[in-house]
């Protein structure tokens, strides 16, 4: 992911302002980021930036995996999504990369690189079905870093 020196700035301002009392937002290490793939399957680059320079983050919902969670999501989205014969929805097709507070996944569609909320209380059996919450990965995290960083505006 290309970032100008602009968007950087607005990344580690909204960072700095990301409440996280127990610090689990950190950059990640190459090594572990590294281990993941090795064990499921390769990161996409703009998530594997961003993971690598900034770490997750969770500035407003949805918020996106820190490694750690990622490594406690992404084997129960492969048991629940892997041997469903009915749904066009698996690893092949989406990879779980956030949250929301409703259980809901937020996934990048590997053939768009589109940004879609894979439902926990709805069956979906088609990537078409899905609702699209962003055109990019960047458009996902700029959008989430000026919403963190306006919320922060407001409390003080």
């Amino acid at each position: 992911m290309e970032l100008t020196k602009a968007e950087i700035k607005l990344l580690r301002k909204a960072y700095s302002v990301m409440a996280d009392t127990h610090s689990k937002y950190h950059p990640e290490s190459e090594k572990d980021i590294s281990e993941f793939e090795n064990k499921f399957e390769p990161i996409s680059s703009e998530y594997r930036y961003l993971l690598k320079e900034f770490g997750g983050c969770h500035f407003v919902d949805p918020w996106i995996f820190t490694l750690e969670e990622l490594g406690c999501v992404y084997p129960a989205f492969i048991a629940n999504y892997s041997d469903d014969e009915e749904s066009n929805i698996s690893n092949n097709t989406v990879f779980p990369i956030g949250g929301l507070g409703d259980g809901s996944l937020v996934c990048i569609l590997k053939e768009t690189d589109k940004i879609v909320v894979l439902p926990h209380d709805v069956y979906v059996t088609s990537v078409d079905d899905l609702e699209i919450i962003a055109e990019s990965f960047k458009e996902l995290v700029f959008g989430l870093a000026e919403q963190g960083i306006e919320l922060d505006n407001q409390i003080k």
